[in-house]
């Protein structure tokens, strides 16, 4: 077959010939990312109830929404929050569940929310389910302008999202900052007091004049008429303009007795500032499959036409740019990667001539450029991953080619016909090469199948593996023998003799190793005693080996996440915030420094941790300019800034591709709030003894003091003021009450009502508020409705786990310690914390996540595993040969536990991944010298000589291919995601 093969010269010339041009324009036009895509399954349903506090929501919202949430299939785990007037559910969907299923998933999620709507109280709104949370924003761009309003920077920066949007590859556009544009009516207590007006008579005004009626319809003729009564407020003149009917039967212009104007919602969600300079930000998307590159290409080119329309003062700044770290990512890879292929070039030139390295090298270009071919058919996506595949792989792809280049180059010095000597390698081994390909395929298999974000993360890798190894079998079958009758025409080397008998192997280099296989073979008990006392040894060492889940990515950028205790203001944030930035600016290190207030402004890179809503946080984004470390300008920020503001935590944490939430997590679960509270009290007393441990707290937070005005019915009742019509003139006095939306364009804008007055700067004066009834004419002060005024305090948040009451403790490593090795010095005593019946402890962050992905890993290796064994009985037709190869694979571990003990490395989830690539490599080895070992025995030597000659024969293209894996990994130890699974 092989023979028929090599006869079609011009076939496998055009074959070669495809293979170099695909390949060259498949590396350019496969679609480019920065990470692999990793859907993130999670669903956020949000549940506006305003005027509920934490616990009413709690009880009213999230306890019937979760229970209809339950009621689902393949739900991995539900985590709430409830607030003071909002209710936020994340429903998480478990990692088998592929994203073309997801779609299904959250129709049935919002048929369950639709459903559980009609049993919310009356004053909660519709729930709002985002699906698309996760996705990631790859471009993110601040606008900021120079002596221009927010309302002109605003108008800016949607005229470049809907222009931004028709650029092709544009998925979608988020502005990052926008403030709500309200209509305030902004009236006084006195002035209405005297005249007669109530507020109400506003609301029910605007209800009249500014509501959407069906008026019917009336037929004509054969025609029916549709009956259309004006159309609502088309300017705040005409809301100006109304009539407002006084209790003494006068009427008001409303625009005469109240200020009728443009402001914006407060207090505000959310800001965004670049430098300190008013901002907003453009979040862009890009649609699936295209090439973030050519992207970010076309969204400069569009820029640049874009800003010639707008006027100067505005300008457009990069926050982040996924393109150009991708195209640096991608460089660098490229660069590692033609390191590895030149090294591995020289090496076989060094060690198998000139021409026999030449051979080989030729067959690793022709099958990376294969790889690249069939992973633009298959829709693959060229990242980090997927090029740190084929650098991992670059001595396995060799492997192949040198076992039949040195067959070839055997026979060829045996005398053997060149006809024949070119086509007997690759016969003879090519059923013993091709199971062991599948073998080193299979060990990297458990990543193929595992669901956890650690495994979608990997999960390329796997497939540019089966692909790339796959390859290397074939043309080590077909390549290299064809190229081998080019480069060998003539023969090999002259004067070396012909004949059968002549033995190629007496080189000092084979002599040696011989001498050490019959030493090893004449001494076996003192061998095999020394392996297992060297790998007893090497085991009791891996305790001492430092362990951590997932690396850090070094990226030219920080995190800083601020957080003042639980009810602080959020403008207190504000503040605080740019007085930190306009430290940081003052350092040459410092690029930029981009804030938000709120919650995290958007997730433009999955390495990023996202913060959701809470009025007390706020987060820097601080960029160092080139060739500075970031570790230096961190360390330099945590002794400057700590001082200066004592009242807040500072956290400084940078991008991991795993994770961004605390990384040590205790977990407190039942159903009191207080047991729970005084539970992670305990937690944190214990984190806090440990002096490598830093930013100790509980999601919970501290509790809010609540101002109570207590309604007395009786009062209330006697002058005809409902508790609601109290609750109505509060929120006029301090944050406006809305009463309606006015349209302008395509904006909707809430009509707030307020009262002119302090009583959101000076609590104190609330017993002095005018309270109106719906009704009446008149008004009375707050104090004649009320028992009494009192300052109570109360949870500002309520979490839950899977629909029971949940509180975190939880803290962060101090800076040059891991995880693991923090937790283990309190977790016991932790554990020890006595817990009453109805409450458990559960270990989430890091501990969790580390636990899911290497357990997922674990599930699918003895499938892996079966089918290594099985191809191995199938290979060999016995159960004796595939016991001695799996005998082989723990030997394996001494050199990883040596190496990470060295190196002090963290060994984790990539170390695990690179350990199970080692022994499907050593496997591989070990198939190919049985099979050897079996050809030396049927040729009629005694079983001694056979496995001393088979070594023998062994030992070149098995150094050579072990040395070229190690040297083609050389690169990936620079890398800090990689660097682990290069040593193992």
């Amino acid at each position: 077959m092989i023979d028929k093969i090599l006869d079609q010269k011009a076939l496998l010339i055009a074959f070669l010939a495809i293979l170099i041009l695909g390949g060259i324009a498949s590396f350019s036009s496969l679609s480019k990312l920065e990470d692999p895509e990793v859907t993130v399954k999670a669903a956020v349903i949000a549940t506006p109830y305003p005027g509920a506090s934490a616990l009413e929501v709690e009880k009213e919202v999230t306890d019937v929404l979760e229970k209809a949430i339950q009621q689902l299939q393949h739900i991995d785990y539900i985590e709430s929050v409830s607030m003071p007037g909002m209710s936020q559910i994340t429903v998480y969907i478990e990692g088998y569940v592929t994203m073309d299923e997801l779609p299904q998933k959250w129709d049935h999620l919002r048929r369950k929310i639709n459903d559980a709507t009609s049993s919310l109280p009356a004053g909660a709104m519709n729930p709002i389910v985002n699906d698309d949370f996760g996705d990631v924003f790859g471009i993110f761009l601040a606008l900021t302008s120079d002596g221009y309003s927010y309302k002109e920077l605003d108008e800016y920066s949607e005229f470049l999202k809907n222009e931004l949007l028709q650029v092709d590859g544009v998925k979608r556009i988020n502005i990052i900052g926008q403030r709500t544009e309200t209509v305030e009516i902004k009236f006084s207590s006195e002035r209405f007091a005297a005249m007669g007006l109530n507020p109400m008579a506003i609301v029910q005004t605007l209800n009249d004049q500014g509501n959407v009626v069906d008026a019917g319809t009336v037929v004509a003729g054969t025609e029916r008429i549709r009956i259309a009564p004006g159309s609502k407020f088309q300017s705040l003149d005409e809301i100006r303009n109304l009539n407002i009917q006084g209790s003494n039967g006068k009427s008001f212009r409303l625009g005469d007795v109240a200020a009728i104007e443009r402001a914006f919602l407060t207090p505000q969600r959310s800001g965004f500032k670049y430098n300190n300079m008013a901002s907003l930000g453009l979040a862009i998307s890009m649609q699936s499959g295209d090439n973030i590159i050519h992207l970010g290409d076309r969204i400069d080119l569009s820029l640049a036409q874009l800003m010639k329309e707008i006027p100067a003062g505005i300008e457009v700044h990069k926050i982040y740019d996924q393109a150009a770290q991708v195209q640096s990512a991608i460089g660098d890879f490229t660069i590692n990667l033609a390191e590895s292929v030149a090294i591995v070039i020289v090496v076989l030139l060094l060690a198998m001539g000139f021409r026999a390295g030449l051979l080989i090298a030729s067959s690793l270009v022709f099958t990376i450029l294969g790889t690249f071919v069939i992973m633009g058919f298959l829709d693959m996506t060229l990242d980090k991953v997927s090029l740190a595949a084929i650098v991992i792989a670059m001595g396995m792809l060799v492997d192949n080619a040198i076992v039949v280049a040195d067959g070839i180059l055997a026979d060829l010095a045996k005398g053997m016909d060149k006809k024949r000597a070119f086509v007997s390698a690759a016969r003879q081994n090519a059923f013993p090469l091709l199971g062991a390909t599948v073998v080193a395929v299979l060990a990297f298999m458990p990543m193929a199948f595992n669901t956890t974000a650690a495994g979608e993360f990997m999960k390329p890798m796997f497939y540019v593996l089966a692909i790339s190894l796959s390859l290397s079998w074939v043309l080590a079958m077909i390549q290299v023998p064809f190229m081998a009758s080019i480069f060998y025409k003539n023969g090999h080397k002259k004067g070396q003799g012909t004949g059968a008998k002549r033995n190629v192997y007496t080189g000092p280099v084979y002599r040696v190793f011989g001498g050490v296989i019959r030493f090893a073979l004449w001494h076996k008990s003192m061998f095999v005693a020394a392996t297992a006392l060297v790998l007893v040894l090497s085991f009791s060492a891996f305790s001492l080996l430092n362990k951590d889940f997932f690396p850090q990515q070094e990226y030219n950028q920080f995190l800083v996440e601020y957080r003042l205790p639980q009810g602080s203001d959020i403008y207190r944030v504000e503040e605080d915030l740019e007085l930190m930035t306009k430290e940081l600016l003052q350092w040459d290190e410092i690029n930029f420094v981009a804030s938000s207030i709120g919650s995290s402004p958007v997730r433009y890179t999955l390495s990023r941790p996202m913060n959701s809503y809470n009025p007390r946080y706020g987060e820097l984004i601080v960029e160092v300019k080139d060739g500075v470390r970031i570790l230096d300008v961190i360390t330099k920020a945590e002794s400057h800034l700590i001082d200066k503001f004592p009242e807040g935590e500072i956290r400084y944490s940078q991008y991991s591709a795993m994770g961004g939430e605390y990384k040590i997590q205790a977990v407190f679960i039942g159903p009191d709030s207080e047991v729970l509270k005084r539970l992670a009290s305990e937690a944190k007393e214990l984190m806090h003894q440990d002096p490598d441990v830093v930013f100790v707290n509980d999601d919970w937070g501290n509790e809010i003091k609540v101002l109570s005005p207590v309604y007395s019915p009786v009062k209330g009742q006697r002058l005809n003021i409902s508790r609601g019509a109290m609750a109505s003139t509060l929120a006029m006095a301090t944050e406006g009450m809305p009463i309606g939306v006015f349209y302008e364009n395509n904006t909707s804008m809430p009509i707030m009502i307020k009262v002119d007055g302090e009583l959101s700067q000076k609590p104190e004066i609330i017993e002095s508020l005018p309270v109106w009834g719906n009704y009446s004419g008149f008004s009375v002060p707050l104090g004649q409705i009320i028992d009494t005024v009192a300052i109570n305090s109360e949870s500002y948040f309520v979490k839950r786990y899977n629909g029971q009451r949940a509180i975190k403790a939880q803290c962060d490593p101090a800076r040059g310690f891991t995880a693991p090795l923090v937790l283990s010095k309190f977790k016991s005593d932790i554990e020890e914390i006595p817990l009453p019946d109805g409450y458990k402890l559960e270990w989430h962050g890091e501990l969790k996540n580390s636990n899911t992905a290497n357990q997922a890993l674990m599930e699918n290796l003895p499938l892996a595993l079966l089918l290594m064994i099985i191809i191995t009985i199938a290979l060999f037709n016995n159960f004796k040969q595939p016991v001695i190869v799996f005998m082989i694979f723990p030997l394996a571990f001494v050199g990883i536990i040596v190496g990470f003990l060295v190196t002090r490395l963290n060994f984790g989830f990539l170390a695990i991944v690179g350990a199970l690539g080692l022994i499907g490599m050593m496997i591989k080895n070990t198939v190919v010298l049985l099979d050897q070992i079996n050809i030396e025995i049927k040729s009629g030597k005694i079983p001694v000589i056979g496995v001393i000659r088979a070594a023998v024969s062994r030992v070149r293209p098995v150094s050579l291919a072990a040395l070229t894996t190690i040297l083609g990994m050389f690169p990936l130890v620079f890398d800090d995601i990689f660097q682990s699974m290069a040593i193992a």
